[in-house]
């Protein structure tokens, strides 16, 4: 599928992949790009005080001095640098793994352009040794929000011209998107600009986060993200790790604070929660530093506390001050048996103490049996005195809404924030709040420093980064999936529309009502006869009673929907809305393995054969007063199974809303892999927001996508919109906003003035690839 749009329709200019590809290349940065490099390959034996060979990485005057032999660079001649000879040919770093080419590139533009060394910066950042306790902060006194008042004190240093807020439909956009991930209707944003009080942008804001159900399923993505939570078994191996997702979607719900939060993961209460800590032994033992209980120190150092011990469960850590026995003194605390200290795969004889990364916050009692150490650990970690567990969720959230954080990266809290003072009274305020995840949410979104224009951050200036308003932000893999949703009215089904469990069926609050469940049946069959009660879908459950069968073949013999007339109209000629099957597919009048529907002695010629465990749904038509059927296990498989059958039935009535499932609960598919939705065998806390080939072909040629603009185009036409209308209403629901006259006169000449099908599928695309709609 070949767009004619790209490059010919004003919507907001270059798409998203062009800007990518036109993106200029970034001078190199000592502290952001050649640091690393140098730390990881080279510190050990010309750093810190180590200087082999007479030399020494410590300051750009050592460098251009060189070794004993001679100088190992020259500035500006990169390519005539003993330095990259050396590390061209593979004769440094002496041992370990040599250096990828894209790194030897870093250093050789490094010394091409000066060996800048982003002196004062870099001495002051690395004097920097954050505090262990919050630091009560002074708020300058005036009025309005807090942390305005507190950069104002940091605008005037920076000596930063703050602009104006932005305009009412780009701040509800921005909350909209940021706080439920969802795009606000064209109805939502117009009370919002007619609305005249002038504390409608704070009402919004509690507006959204009072949004229960959509605020959940927004912030489930954050959450499945960094603790790893996955709907599917792939990865789930040495039977430790399983789903926390109805935990973490009812602590979500419930706004729980965040310390009982974060004690509830680590030293579970019951097993709703312990799939986070008893998925620490997922990754399998791959050397000694990836062991379960280093997994655990490791992912709860980054997740709950910055911390980042990866290097340090190895050996000393060469980018940070962390040590060999910090990482293992917090593993012993999970370990099952004494754990010896073992460097760079190297036994050392010495064992580990479990011993808490700062021990003055609580003392674990590494004798105590396994819970009771988590128990201790949790309370230390969660601790009031602990300023790393706020200050690590507070940049966290600043993040989300503000594109980059106080601290960067998010998983390196020893880094120097560029507003000490701001960040922790931001975490101050949240503990003092009682941990509440939303007013602390709350607090930036109604602050004017969120309101900012948003800021490329292109325009970094060369001595280091300065806030001067919210980062433009991509939208997720997940958020761009939503907004596909709104525009097409086609929504997947969320993997828990019905939660079915072995010989039961869970009706959450969220789906409807149950009218019918015929219980655990073996064999024979059961009638179905229901009224109806004004709702708009119709599901069809079929639930496994055993599990291990698979012969649990379930049939619905004559399913249909009966009107007051006595018309009745059957489910075989309706198309259902979605199908989530067991083993096979969905049949039409046969049974799921294509043999004759048979119910006991009787075999039937009308009707659907599937398989435990499914679910079918179904759109009732309007004026349909009961739905009638006939429900039993197929006797061809009571006859054949080696195993007794069970299946259990059930019909389940309930709003649209069924089947209209967030991305954020739905598994990951082709598309939103290609986003860049992390298969979370990974920690993930920051993903990538760089566009890349594979979301250029996805974007572009993705038979997922392709089929949602089809099904939007026609729903836009079932509403009886044409043309001009469906351009107008498009505009407004992607981009908050109507069409300008030059968008309306380029969209009727590329059109040639014909609203066909296919044209309506180009402009919705057209508009979908947009910067103005992927980037706010």
């Amino acid at each position: 599928m070949i767009r004619r749009f790209v490059g010919a329709l004003a919507l907001g200019g270059l798409s998203i992949m062009a800007l990518a590809a036109q993106k200029p290349q970034k001078a190199v940065s000592y502290q952001r790009d050649v640091l690393p490099i140098l730390k990881k390959n080279c510190s050990s034996c010309h750093s810190n005080g180590a200087k082999q060979g007479d030399f020494s990485l410590d300051s750009r005057e050592a460098i251009l001095t060189g070794g004993k032999t001679h100088p190992v660079a020259r500035p500006g001649k990169g390519a005539q640098s003993y330095l990259i000879e050396l590390v061209t040919t593979g004769a440094m770093p002496p041992q370990g793994t040599h250096l990828k080419a894209s790194e030897v590139e870093v250093l050789r533009r490094w010394i091409d352009s000066g060996l800048p060394f982003d002196g004062a910066a870099e001495s002051e950042d690395a004097a920097w040794t954050p505090p262990l306790a919050l630091v009560d902060v002074a708020v300058p006194e005036g009025t309005g929000n807090a942390i305005d008042r507190l950069l104002g004190l940091y605008f005037t240093e920076k000596r930063v011209a703050v602009g104006a807020p932005v305009s009412d439909r780009a701040f509800v956009r921005r909350a909209y998107l940021d706080l439920i991930g969802l795009l606000p209707s064209p109805a939502q944003l117009n009370a919002f600009v007619w609305d005249t009080r002038t504390d409608k942008r704070e009402r919004l804001v509690a507006s959204l986060l009072a949004d229960t159900k959509n605020y959940t399923e927004h912030w489930l993505t954050f959450w499945n993200d960094a603790l790893r939570n996955d709907y599917v078994g792939t990865g789930y191996i040495d039977g430790g790790r399983s789903q926390i997702t109805g935990w973490l979607y009812s602590a979500l719900e419930s706004n729980k604070p965040y310390d009982q939060f974060v004690r509830e993961l680590i030293a579970p209460p019951s097993a709703e929660s312990e799939g986070f800590i008893k998925g620490i032994v997922w990754r399998g033992v791959v050397n000694a530093s990836q062991r379960p209980p280093l997994q655990a120190a490791q992912n709860i150092g980054q997740v709950f506390l910055g911390v980042n011990l990866k290097c340090a469960s190895c050996h000393d850590s060469f980018t940070s001050n962390w040590k060999l026995r910090d990482a293992y003194g917090l593993a012993a605390i999970f370990a099952d048996t004494p754990l010896e200290l073992v460097r760079c795969d190297k036994p050392t004889g010495a064992m580990a103490s479990a011993t808490f990364l700062w021990p003055e916050l609580g003392v674990v009692d590494g004798s105590a049996p396994l819970a009771t150490r988590r128990t201790q650990v949790a309370a230390a970690l969660t601790s009031r005195a602990n300023g790393r567990f706020a200050r690590a969720i507070v940049n966290r959230l600043w993040t989300k809404l503000m594109g980059r954080g106080l601290i960067e990266p998010n998983d390196e809290l020893d880094n120097k924030p560029w507003n000490p003072a701001l960040l922790d009274w931001l975490a101050l305020d949240f503990v003092n709040h009682g941990y509440d995840l939303k007013h602390t949410l709350a607090q930036i979104a109604t602050s004017r420093a969120y309101q900012l224009p948003s800021q490329g951050l292109a325009k970094e200036r060369p001595a280091g980064y300065v806030f001067t308003g919210p980062a433009v932000k991509r939208l997720s893999a997940e958020q761009l999936t939503d907004a596909i949703s709104t525009l097409t009215e086609s929504w997947p089904t969320p993997v828990e529309t019905l939660r079915i469990n072995k010989g039961a069926v869970s009706v959450p609050k969220r789906t409807g009502k149950l009218l019918f469940d015929s219980g655990l049946m073996r064999k024979g069959d059961k009638a179905v006869d229901i009224a109806l009660r004004g709702e708009e879908v119709l599901a069809l459950v079929a639930t496994d009673g055993n599990g291990n069968s698979n012969h649990d073949w379930a049939n619905w013999i004559e399913p249909r929907f009966v009107f007051e007339s006595g018309r009745e109209i059957s489910l075989r000629e309706l198309a259902p809305l979605s199908t989530t099957t067991g083993f096979g597919t969905v049949q039409t009048d046969k049974s799921v393995v294509g043999k004759p529907l048979r119910l006991g002695e009787k075999t039937y010629t009308r009707g659907i054969g599937t398989h435990a465990n499914s679910v079918i749904l179904y759109p009732i038509p309007r004026g349909a007063t009961h739905f009638r059927a006939l429900v039993g296990p197929d006797q061809g498989a009571v006859d054949e199974a080696p195993a007794e059958v069970s299946v259990r039935f059930a019909v389940v009535e309930a709003s649209r809303a069924l089947t209209q499932g967030r991305a954020a609960l739905t598994t990951a598919d082709a598309f939103t892999r290609a986003l860049g939705r992390p298969n979370r065998e990974q920690t993930v806390t920051q993903r990538q927001t760089v566009a890349t080939t594979l979301q250029a072909l996805e974007l572009t040629n993705g038979p997922l996508l392709a089929t949602r603009l089809k099904q939007g185009v026609r729903a836009w036409q079932a509403h009886g919109a044409h043309g001009e209308d469906i351009l107008t209403g498009l505009y407004q629901t992607a981009l908050s906003r109507p069409p300008s006259e030059a968008e309306r006169t380029t969209v009727r000449q590329t059109l040639g003035g014909k609203w066909t099908p296919e044209n309506l599928e180009d402009l919705l695309w057209a508009l979908l690839m947009s910067p103005e709609f992927q980037l706010y």
